[in-house]
């Protein structure tokens, strides 16, 4: 019972490993696709606020070039109001000019919010574009980090899969059949008894169960969570002490 019991226990020591190297090969790709697809997203975010740039800039060249139109004609019209002479077109002739500051004013502040607008999108466009620098730097990085780190997982893998085989073949099969059922259901199928207490899933034990389990003759299962039990050696009273 003693040897089944080692066997079973350096398996699920075997076992958890293999659990540990699989689940590297399954985060570390899925970590490297969800730092790929955060570089692409800030791509678009790049782009998209390029093109409102450009299309603000365009918009500003477009306001200055009526701002510079409409203060030409001012001009125009100022000089024209000193030569003329009658009241009715003086009048006429300064309602207009009036007429056109507003205009002008009022381009002016679009201006004033195009240029703060582009202000921002230029910051916002260095934010961004140092932010993909550093995505993009950290993608690399995790990549030739994440080579190494695969290529141990699935050597280590290989080498415990046959470990784990042999170890299995050594285990009578019925101990393995339920070994390997309550693992699946509880993560491990074998629990030290601290205290008096399973370790797995923290009950207590009776006494009458815990002396079956540190003379070590038999299987002796958790009523709770159906694990094997077992004592570390260190843990085990001598012949002559009481159990």
């Amino acid at each position: 019972m003693k040897e089944q019991l080692q066997l079973l226990m350096r398996l699920q020591d075997t076992d958890t490993q293999i659990d540990q190297h699989k689940i590297v090969l399954d985060r570390v790709p899925k970590e490297l696709q969800e730092m790929a697809r955060n570089l692409v997203s800030l791509r678009h975010e790049i782009a998209e606020t390029q093109d409102t740039l450009g299309i603000t800039e365009k918009d500003l060249e477009k306001k200055e070039a009526e701002l510079s139109t409409e203060q030409e004609k001012i001009k125009r019209s100022e000089r024209r109001l000193l030569n003329i002479k009658n009241l009715k077109e003086h009048e006429a002739l300064s309602r207009e000019i009036r007429l056109g500051k507003k205009v002008a004013g009022e381009i002016e502040e679009t201006i004033l919010e195009l240029m703060s607008r582009l202000e921002q999108l230029k910051k916002n466009l260095d934010r961004k574009q140092a932010e993909y620098d550093d995505c993009e730097k950290n993608l690399i990085d995790k990549k030739t980090q994440s080579e190494k780190m695969l290529a141990d997982a699935s050597e280590a893998l290989e080498s415990l899969k046959i470990e784990q085989k042999q170890l299995a073949e050594g285990i009578d099969q019925e101990h393995y059949k339920r070994y390997t059922m309550v693992r699946k259901f509880r993560g491990n199928a074998i629990a030290e008894m601290v205290n008096g207490s399973c370790d797995g899933c923290h009950i207590a034990i009776t006494p009458q169960l815990g002396i079956r389990v540190l003379r070590q003759q038999e299987f002796v299962f958790c009523p709770n969570c159906h694990r094997i039990l077992y004592v570390k050696p260190e843990n085990i009273p001598l012949p002559n002490e009481p159990l």
